[in-house]
């Protein structure tokens, strides 16, 4: 009897325990892609290969919760029909992939696309059907939500980076990937993930001799920011039917003179009189502000508006009092940040039918993949010399790096589904000059780069008015600057408003106190493009 009463409490004991681990089964997550998820080059792939090294992170903050496997094949990429000598490159043919696949992931992290590049630029030149990426890595990932209809998806929207002397350093294939990335990010409801920031400052120190694949050291901080990524919880944007009737949503983009709020100009009498009048203006009409800094929109009142863009703030009162409508101010602007910031990669690296720059002076900074100070190919010197100052101030040199502004404000603009009415641009200051003693102009056919680039990338494909805010009157040399701005602004078709011939700006302030004839001169520009009166 004893014998059988023991057996019978070791059973239920095991079924116990089987039960649990039946109800607590781990998280799945699948790394599949290329050599770098593989480990190459890493001595002890085992414990250092980024996968392990997210497995070691994921333990350390839910201990047991994951399991994490590496599915990489070096070697592979997107492109079912391209070739790896005389064997298919795309991943899809792998046995790895039908092995991932087979264990049902929960979780599917990718960083295919880097060994495409040879192939990718035939899609801009008539060699390849354009959309053939897209479509080859979105089947692809479309196999996982069949394997798992719950499964969530992370890309590498931007990937990491190569070093000098790498064969496809400086090339612009990477950099226009990206747009095509994030469609693909968008088309299967994948999360992305930016690896080349992370790796940028110490690519020299973290990748092999090879100048592609990331020692240990590199596979533990792509490592970390897959782990950032998981942890952070999803944010998904509906896609929202505004009634652009009722309201307007107007894209206020720049530097210093876009970001100063009313507050910094409200010290004598005659400053605090003008900004009592705005605020009282502002109590009557309904204007909303949303902040790329938090994400967040507020109705404006006296009481949270004084710190806003006070040139911003002003147009929208005026435009709301005539137009009787819920005005929306987008808000993306820091101090001292340049043209560059405002540009996503893709735009920059832009190509002709040929596989020829359509901006070969943005595409060389855009592909020299060096932070700003020890980017040769940057012009203005002195956002080049403040940025190691200022570096991590978020309110000036942390927005400064390429593409920063646009990824986190006018991408994020977009990812909202906001439907834009119009873009104000006051921006110039950074771009106009190589440095500020002695003032030098920067490169004429640069200045008309950036200009031309800008307007492309904040209006796309829009048919929406543009108002571009011309340098004011200051003791710099800025004239070739405003002849280009007139020059460019005519051949593109949108507003240019010559504060400079309105006899507005202070010889001795880059920043003039009173916004308010800035706001009027461009509500009238405004006006006669919209025929409001």
């Amino acid at each position: 009897m004893i014998g059988r009463t023991h057996f019978k409490r070791t059973l239920m004991i095991l079924i116990a325990v089987f039960s649990v681990d039946v109800s607590a089964a781990k998280i799945k997550v699948a790394c599949i892609g290329d050599s770098i998820t593989y480990g190459y080059g890493i001595a002890d792939r085992a414990n250092d290969s980024y996968p392990a090294q997210l497995q070691k992170l994921l333990d350390a903050k839910e201990p047991g919760k994951y399991e994490v496997r590496n599915f990489g094949n070096s070697g592979r990429g997107i492109y079912l029909d391209s070739m790896r000598g005389r064997e298919k490159r795309g991943f899809r043919w792998m046995k790895e992939h039908k092995a991932a696949l087979e264990w049902k992931p929960d979780i599917v992290i990718s960083n295919l696309g880097i060994n495409d590049c040879g192939e990718y630029i035939k899609e801009y030149t008539g060699a390849r059907r354009r959309g053939q990426f897209e479509g080859d890595y979105r089947d692809l990932l479309n196999d996982y939500k069949k394997a798992n209809k719950s499964v969530q998806l992370y890309i590498w929207t931007k990937l990491s980076p190569l070093a000098e002397g790498q064969k496809f350093y400086r090339s612009p294939e990477p950099f226009l990937m990206q747009k095509d990335l994030e469609r693909v990010a968008d088309m299967v409801d994948a999360v992305g993930i930016d690896m080349q920031e992370p790796l940028r400052e110490v690519i020299d120190e973290v990748l092999a001799k090879d100048k592609i694949h990331p020692d240990k050291n590199g596979a533990k901080i792509i490592a970390e920011a897959t782990f950032r990524a998981v942890m952070e919880p999803k944010v998904c944007y509906p896609h929202r039917r505004w009634n652009i009737n009722d309201n307007e949503f107007w894209l206020c983009a720049g530097q210093s003179n876009m970001q100063k709020g009313w507050g910094e100009f409200n010290a004598t009498t005659a400053e605090k009189a003008r900004v009592k009048s705005e605020m009282d203006r502002l109590k009557k009409v309904d204007v909303y502000f949303w902040d790329f800094n938090t994400g967040e929109t507020i109705k404006l009142t006296p009481e949270n508006a004084l710190n806003k863009s006070a040139f911003g703030v002003s147009f929208a009162i005026r435009r709301a009092e005539q137009t009787k409508k819920k005005i929306y101010m987008l808000y993306v602007a820091a101090g001292g940040a340049p043209t560059e910031s405002f540009l996503s990669e893709s735009t920059m690296c832009a190509v002709d039918g040929n596989g020829k720059p359509v901006y070969p002076k943005l595409a060389a900074i855009a592909t020299n993949r060096r932070r700003l100070d020890r980017n040769r190919d940057f012009p203005c010197a002195w956002v080049a010399r403040e940025y190691p100052r200022r570096r991590g101030n978020k309110s000036e040199a942390h927005w400064w790096p390429v593409s920063k502004m646009y990824d986190s404000g006018v991408r994020e603009i977009r990812r909202r589904r906001y439907p834009i009415t119009g873009v104000l641009w006051y921006q110039g200051e950074s771009n106009a000059t190589t440095c500020v003693n002695p003032d030098v102009p920067t490169p004429r056919d640069y200045q008309e780069e950036t200009l031309r680039a800008v307007i492309d990338e904040l209006r796309g494909d829009c048919n929406i008015p543009f108002v571009m805010m011309g340098l004011p009157k200051m003791n710099r040399p800025w004239e070739q600057y405003r002849e280009v701005q007139k020059k460019i602004t005519k051949e593109k078709g949108v507003i240019f408003v010559d504060t400079f011939a309105a006899g507005l700006g202070d010889m001795r302030d880059v920043h003039p106190r009173d916004k308010i004839p800035f706001a009027e001169l461009a509500i009238e520009a405004v006006n006669r493009r919209t025929k409001i009166k």
